[in-house]
């Protein structure tokens, strides 16, 4: 099956037979919730953090300090658990902002917002849900390229694995 790319410029879409609306705007009790989103979508771990941080745990080790590699660790587990206890806060924020006729915007419910997710996961491409969100985190599109352009760039004494 191909999946389906949704067009953001038309402000709707149907999925499963169902209608929804891209909105430019959100109550106040979504945009509490996207708040949080905002951030952790901003702060997700990449692959390099996590290596950085399980480096850190390893130093620590070397130098004897069990307790704080103990602590570096819990912290990488954790996050790494909780991705799979919700989805990804791209398509969290997207379900914020897009909604099904007669649904009743002025409230947040994580049930209906999981419930829409998995809806569009049936059919559609992911690369609109992820452009959508990253336009509406202001900066993060500033910042991504900062990162990317030279964030992953190691320092000449630095390497991944020594």
């Amino acid at each position: 099956m191909k999946l389906k790319t949704i067009k953001l410029e038309d402000k709707y879409f149907t999925c499963d037979g169902r209608k929804f609306y891209i909105s430019d705007s959100c109550s106040f009790a979504r945009f509490r919730e996207f708040q949080k989103l905002a951030l952790e979508f901003g702060y997700s771990s990449n692959f390099i953090t996590i290596f950085k941080n399980l480096r850190e745990a390893w130093d620590h080790l070397n130098n004897s300090k069990q307790a704080d590699a103990a602590v570096v660790i819990h912290n990488i587990m954790k996050g790494i658990t909780s991705l799979d206890d919700k989805d990804d806060p791209s398509m969290r924020i997207c379900a914020l902002f897009i909604n099904e006729e007669n649904e009743d915007v002025t409230r947040y419910e994580e049930g209906m917002m999981k419930e829409k997710i998995d809806c569009w996961a049936k059919e559609l491409d992911v690369a609109p849900f992820f452009q959508l969100a990253a336009s509406l985190v202001t900066g993060w599109t500033s910042a991504y390229k900062n990162v990317t352009q030279s964030g992953f760039k190691l320092e000449k004494s630095e390497t991944l694995i020594s």
